[in-house]
C-alpha cells in the first residue's frame, strides 16, 4: 500500500465498502462486483517502524482505510539473538543443499568432507506431526465456504457491545486508530469464519473469544508503546480467557534467553555459549504473574522440544541449546 498514489488510494474505498467497482473507461460505464478479501501490506515511513508513534502514523494511510480492515498487525524484526542465529544457520544450509554439486557428492563415496545439514531434534514420542496435505486442506476449505453457514446467536450480543464501548473510551483516550461499528461487524464475521473452520452451524462462545482476541491484538499492535502495556493489563480477561498459553509461556521463555545471551555478551566479550541455563522457579514465576501457574504441559509440548529446550530436573533448570552437537 506503501506504493500507491492517491488516485488508487481514493478509488479503493469503494471496493473496500461497497464491494464494487465503478469504470467509466472509452464510452463504457458499468459497475463490477469486487466481493473478495483484501489482505494489504504497506512499509512504515522511512523503512523503520517506531513504537513511539502510533500506527497511523508509521504508514501512509488514512484514517478511512485502516478503519475498513477487520485486524491490523505490526511485525517488527526485532533483534534476538536465538532466532537471528537460527535464521543465518538456516539460510546457509538452505544455499549448501540447493548447489548443483552438493546432491551429487553426498551420493559419491568419499564425499564426507562435503558440509552436511545440521541434524534437526528429534520431537518426543507422541507429539503431533500430522500434516494437511495441500489438496485436502483446499477442498476443506472450499466444503466449509459453500456448505456451512454459521447463525450468531443473540447471547452473545452483549458482550460484544460491552468491549465495543471500552473500545471506544480507550481509543478516545489514547487518540490512535479509531473504533467504529465496522469493528463490531469485524468481530462478527471472525467469529462466524472461526465457526466456519470448525464446521458448526452456530456460533459458540469459544468463536467469540477468538475474535475478540484477535480484535483485541490488532488494536493494542496498532498503540504506542508507551500505552500498550496499559492496554494490554486492561483488556488481560479478554486476551488470556480459555487461551492455549503455550505461545506466552514460550514469549517468555525467549525472553529470559535473551536477556541471558546478553549478560554472556557483555561479561565475555561477545562471545555466545552453545547452551544457556534458565532457572526454573523464576521462569515459573514469571508465568505466574499472566495467569499461568501449571506449565507441565508446555514443558512436553511440541513447540518446546523443537525450539531445542530441555528440561534438567535434577537441577531445576531450563536448557536452550543454540549450537546443536
Amino acid at each position: 500500500f506503501d506504493k500507491m498514489n492517491d488516485a488508487d488510494r481514493t478509488s479503493i474505498h469503494e471496493a473496500m465498502e461497497q464491494q464494487s467497482i465503478s469504470i467509466s473507461k472509452a464510452g463504457i460505464v458499468t459497475s463490477l462486483q469486487a466481493r473478495c478479501s483484501v489482505i494489504a501490506a504497506a512499509n512504515p515511513i522511512g523503512g523503520r517502524y517506531r513504537p513511539a508513534l502510533p500506527f497511523s502514523q508509521n504508514v501512509e494511510l488514512t484514517e478511512p482505510i485502516l478503519s475498513r480492515f477487520d485486524v491490523l498487525c505490526v511485525v517488527r524484526d526485532e533483534v534476538d539473538p536465538v532466532m537471528d542465529e537460527m535464521l543465518g544457520r538456516f539460510v546457509v544450509q538452505s544455499h549448501t543443499r540447493s548447489h548443483p554439486l552438493f546432491q551429487q557428492q553426498r551420493q559419491q563415496p568419499g564425499g564426507a568432507d562435503e558440509p552436511q545439514p545440521q541434524p534437526q531434534p528429534q520431537p518426543q514420542p507422541g507429539a503431533d506431526m500430522d500434516v494437511i496435505p495441500q489438496d485436502l486442506l483446499r477442498k476443506y476449505i472450499m466444503y466449509a465456504r459453500e456448505n456451512v453457514q454459521p447463525r450468531m446467536s443473540e447471547r452473545y450480543s452483549d458482550k460484544v457491545a460491552h468491549l465495543y464501548g471500552e473500545l471506544r473510551r480507550e481509543s478516545l483516550a489514547t487518540g490512535s486508530v479509531p473504533i467504529t461499528v465496522r469493528h463490531i461487524e469485524s468481530m462478527v464475521r471472525l467469529a462466524e469464519a472461526h465457526a466456519r473452520m470448525h464446521l458448526r452451524d452456530y456460533v459458540r462462545n469459544d468463536d467469540i473469544e477468538v475474535a475478540i482476541r484477535v480484535a483485541l491484538e490488532g488494536f493494542i499492535s496498532a498503540q504506542k508503546h508507551s500505552v500498550m502495556r496499559n492496554l494490554r493489563r486492561k483488556f488481560n480477561k479478554y486476551l488470556y480467557t480459555r487461551r492455549d498459553h503455550f505461545e506466552l509461556l514460550y514469549y517468555l521463555l525467549g525472553k529470559l534467553v535473551q536477556e541471558r545471551l546478553t549478560f554472556y555478551a557483555l561479561k565475555f566479550g561477545g562471545n555466545i555459549p552453545e547452551r544457556v541455563e534458565i532457572s526454573k522457579p523464576e521462569f515459573e514465576s514469571q508465568a505466574a504473574s499472566f495467569g499461568v501457574n501449571d506449565c507441565a504441559a508446555f514443558y512436553t509440548s511440541p513447540l518446546f522440544v523443537q525450539q531445542m529446550f530441555s528440561i534438567d530436573a535434577a537441577r531445576a533448570v531450563i536448557v536452550k541449546t543454540l549450537s546443536p552437537a
